[in-house]
């Protein structure tokens, strides 16, 4: 029996628009882990969620599940957890993020069209990956050395729009691409915001060569 375990610590916990980003996908996974937005951010909070059979199994052959760790159980991080979980219910958040998700991507990949740099812009809910390249047809990344995705992220994080570069998504070197992840309670105004600041960081960073 193969198992499937699911890496989610980014992508999961509401991010793309589902609680577990796979469900998109109809996949259930055995093992899931999961992270990062599970306590907003406000304190680090990680769990590793499993189907009661590998419990079971793994209790039957050590006589309990080993999950003791120095800050297992952390009182503070699982308040902050359980605190952001109910407010992601009430405001039934992330089914904002399912329905605006798709719309915001569209509104990135128009605003940023005119770049011929920009080669995809992709994505689900509210975690949205622009890919830049020196040939939109071929899709030939920029030379590693010229660090475009951290120029960009640079210029936006000092117009006060903080995205996530990221490269090496080409060969495990060469490759350019942004994330930009904003809040699950974002308002209309600030997606706008996003929108214009990300596009101005991108076309004042390639203008300068």
């Amino acid at each position: 029996q193969v198992l499937v375990i699911a890496d989610e610590v980014m992508c999961g916990a509401g991010r793309c628009g589902t609680w577990r980003a796979l469900e998109h996908d109809g996949v259930v996974p055995d093992v899931i882990a999961v992270g990062k937005g599970l306590a907003g951010g406000y304190i680090p909070l990680a769990a590793t969620i499993f189907r009661r059979e590998i419990g079971d199994t793994i209790v039957a052959a050590q006589g309990t599940v080993l999950t003791g760790h120095t800050y297992s159980g952390h009182t503070a991080a699982c308040a902050a957890g359980l605190a952001v979980q109910r407010i992601i219910e009430r405001e039934s958040l992330i089914a904002r993020v399912r329905e605006r998700g798709e719309s915001l991507r569209r509104e990135l990949q128009a605003a940023l069209a005119r770049f011929a740099e920009v080669g995809d812009v992709r994505g689900r809910g509210y975690l949205i990956g622009i890919e830049l390249v020196r040939d939109r047809a071929s899709r030939e990344p920029f030379p590693a050395e010229r660090a475009l995705s951290q120029a960009i992220g640079r210029r936006a994080f000092e117009e006060g729009l903080i995205c996530y570069p990221c490269a090496g998504n080409v060969g495990g070197v060469r490759g350019d691409t942004l994330i930009v992840a904003p809040p699950f309670n974002a308002s209309e105004a600030e997606l706008a915001e996003l929108i214009e600041k990300l596009s101005g960081a991108i076309g004042r960073t390639l203008a300068e060569g």
